[in-house]
């Protein structure tokens, strides 16, 4: 008897391999979108949040003051109306995470913080960078 011979098409694969890594590299792009346009300040004890029980909400606040929330600029009320949406619907607890240019207008960020306490959304987090012990 006589063994089978396998084939299979070797392009549809290549393809198919092509599509997943664009599609990952596009996903992971839009998930930092407005990130780059915010530099966090220093701070000595920044910690990072690793609760799977709490979905985060990161609100950017640019140095001119303007709201990005996943990459897209939004006003005060429409994130009043997004926070309250979320709160609603979802299982988790909710955690702001406001991230401030280090050069933009504390008020912005004191606006934000409101409008989440308005909307009952009571547990905010002031994201920085953890800064060196060496001094930096």
């Amino acid at each position: 008897m006589r063994p089978r011979s396998i084939s299979f098409k070797a392009t549809a694969m290549i393809d198919m391999a092509f599509l997943l890594i664009t599609f990952f590299i596009m996903s992971i792009r839009f998930g930092q979108a407005g990130e780059e346009e915010v530099k966090l300040p220093d701070a000595d004890q920044a910690n990072e949040v690793t609760d799977e029980r709490t979905e985060l909400i990161t609100v950017n606040v640019t140095k001119d003051g303007l709201y990005i929330v996943g990459g897209v600029q939004q006003s005060g009320g429409d994130i009043f109306k997004y926070l309250k949406l979320r709160k609603e619907e979802s299982t988790k607890n909710l955690e702001l995470v406001v991230r401030g240019d280090r050069k933009s207008e504390f008020n912005a960020i004191q606006r934000i913080m409101r409008i989440s306490a308005e909307s009952g959304v009571t547990n905010v987090s002031l994201a920085a960078l953890q800064q060196d012990d060496g001094g930096g």
